[in-house]
Parts: C-alpha cells; sequence; structure tokens
C-alpha cells in the first residue's frame, strides 16, 4: 500500500468517527462531559428525589419550570429532606427549613438551598453538578419553631445521601 493511500484512509476513517461522534454529541455531553441529563417526561409534578450520576439531588418540576437542589443545607454537609406534608425542605439535624424553591424560611441557615445549573435540552434536563448557584442570603434568621416540625415519617431524602446518624446512604 502506498504512504498517500494509508493516509487517505487513515483521514476518511477519521472524519467517519468525527461525524458519528458529532451525531451523539447531545448524548456525549450527558455521558461523558461535565453535564448530567434526565428527560423531562420521567419528571412527576412537585420534587423528584434524584440520584444523576453519583450526584444528589432534589429535581422540582412545577409546570414549565424545572430546576435543581443540592440536598444539603449551605455550607454543610447536613442533609435535607423533603417534607410533603408541610410543604418545605428541612435538615433533621438543625431544624433549618427552605421553601420549594430553595428559599431560607427558618431556621440556622447562612441562605436559601444551593441549585445546580440547569438547562433543557431537546428535552432532557441537563445539569451541571461542579456550578452551584448559591442561595440568597438570609436577611433576617428565623427560629426554626417559627414553622411546624417534619412530619418524619413521610419525609423523602435524596437518593444516596447518609442520613444523620448514619455512616452509610439510605437504603444500603
Amino acid at each position: 500500500m502506498k504512504t498517500g493511500t494509508g493516509q487517505r484512509i487513515l483521514f476518511v476513517g477519521g472524519v467517519v468517527v468525527l461525524a458519528a461522534l458529532a451525531g451523539l454529541a447531545g448524548l456525549l455531553v450527558a455521558r461523558f462531559g461535565n453535564a448530567r441529563g434526565y428527560p423531562v417526561s420521567h419528571l412527576k409534578q412537585g420534587v423528584n428525589p434524584a440520584n444523576l450520576e453519583l450526584t444528589p439531588m432534589f429535581v422540582i418540576r412545577r409546570a414549565d419550570s424545572v430546576y435543581a437542589l443540592r440536598p444539603f443545607v449551605p455550607e454543610s454537609t447536613d442533609p435535607v429532606a423533603w417534607c410533603p406534608n408541610q410543604g418545605f425542605f428541612e435538615s433533621p439535624v438543625t431544624g433549618a427549613k427552605f421553601a420549594l424553591s430553595g428559599a431560607y424560611l427558618a431556621g440556622p441557615a447562612p441562605r436559601g438551598m444551593d441549585a445546580f445549573r440547569t438547562v433543557v435540552t431537546n428535552g432532557v434536563l441537563q445539569v451541571e453538578p461542579a456550578e452551584l448557584q448559591f442561595g440568597l442570603k438570609a436577611e433576617t434568621l428565623v427560629p426554626a419553631d417559627h414553622l411546624p416540625p417534619c412530619d418524619w415519617s413521610t419525609a423523602r431524602f435524596a437518593p444516596g445521601v447518609a442520613l444523620p446518624g448514619s455512616p452509610t446512604p439510605e437504603g444500603t
């Protein structure tokens, strides 16, 4: 085989591979890039505890709006649970409470819950776990007992989050 022919075959092969990769660009971003993806059609309205490629989170769908919250008290590793009967998030460790939007409601927290940067592309929610948007600073601290306590029998933690007093993630 002549050198020129071998180089053309390698070039054509490279072009075919690049074209195939370009066609799968969305899949590659979701699986191999920094972004994580989740089909919006699989999300129910309200709070969806999720674990996207080892990143625990709460994905919230409200009508056409979708966002993802970090399931911990800001600046802490204390977990936060969704309390459906009360309609807010609460930390079983500190009693800090947060609205469905992640905004600060009450308790000892420096700000509202942090959110992951998200975008919906072709019906797939893309989540960038390395890019956090910090919650708004609490203007006035409100005592945790200002709101009713969580009904812990119905509380939902994000999958893979270690519960207080537990050295292992929930369910393992």
